[in-house]
C-alpha cells in the first residue's frame, strides 16, 4: 500500500514538473518570436529610409546650411532625434569634431535647427503636403551656428544621421568671402 502512495506522489510530481517546463519553453518561444518580429520591422524601416546631402553652404563665417533630400520611401520627422556631426578646421587650423544638438526654438551657438522643408531647397519652394514632415522627394535645409567658425578655404566634413541610423555625409570647403 505504501508503494502505491509513493508511486502516485512521484507521478504527480513528474506531471507537474513536465507542465511547468513546457510552459516555460512556450513562453520563451513567444518572447523570441516577438523579438524577431521587432527586428524585422526595424530592418524594414532602415531599408526604406535613405537621405542624401545635396549641398553644404556658408553665407557667413560661423554659420552653415545643409540641404538634404529624402530619397527613401519613408517619411521622416522627429528632428530632435537626428544627429549632426561636423569635422572642421577653424581659421588658425585647429581641428574640431562637434556633435550639434537640435534647438527647435531658434539658433544658439553650436546648435542646429530646421530652416524649412521644401519641394525644392535651391529655390525654397515650400512643401504643401504634411507640413513639418520630410516626405519622400522633399528637401530640408538645416541651419547651423558654430563657434569657433569654420576656417576659410578649409576642407571639412558634415555627417547627418536619422533616428534609425541611416546617415549621409558630405565634404565641403570653408567660407570664402
Amino acid at each position: 500500500m505504501e508503494t502505491i502512495i509513493i508511486s502516485l506522489i512521484c507521478i504527480v510530481l513528474i506531471v507537474v514538473g513536465g507542465m511547468t517546463m513546457s510552459q516555460s519553453y512556450f513562453s520563451s518561444i513567444d518572447k523570441t518570436a516577438i523579438s524577431l518580429e521587432e527586428v524585422g520591422q526595424r530592418d524594414d524601416e532602415i531599408q526604406r529610409t535613405n537621405i542624401a546631402i545635396l549641398q553644404v553652404t556658408q553665407a557667413a563665417p560661423g554659420s552653415a546650411e545643409i540641404s538634404i533630400s529624402n530619397i527613401g520611401q519613408k517619411k521622416l520627422s522627429g528632428f530632435a532625434d537626428w544627429d549632426i556631426i561636423l569635422q572642421y578646421f577653424d581659421a588658425v587650423n585647429n581641428y574640431y569634431v562637434k556633435w550639434l544638438p537640435y534647438n527647435s526654438r531658434g539658433l544658439d551657438m553650436n546648435e542646429w535647427t530646421v530652416k524649412g522643408i521644401y519641394m525644392d531647397a535651391a529655390t525654397e519652394t515650400p512643401e504643401v503636403f504634411e507640413v513639418g514632415v520630410l516626405n519622400p522627394g522633399e528637401q530640408i535645409k538645416l541651419s547651423i551656428k558654430l563657434d569657433p567658425a569654420i576656417g576659410a578655404g578649409t576642407t571639412n566634413l558634415a555627417l547627418v544621421s536619422t533616428p534609425n541610423g541611416v546617415s549621409a555625409q558630405s565634404i565641403f570647403s570653408g567660407y570664402t568671402p
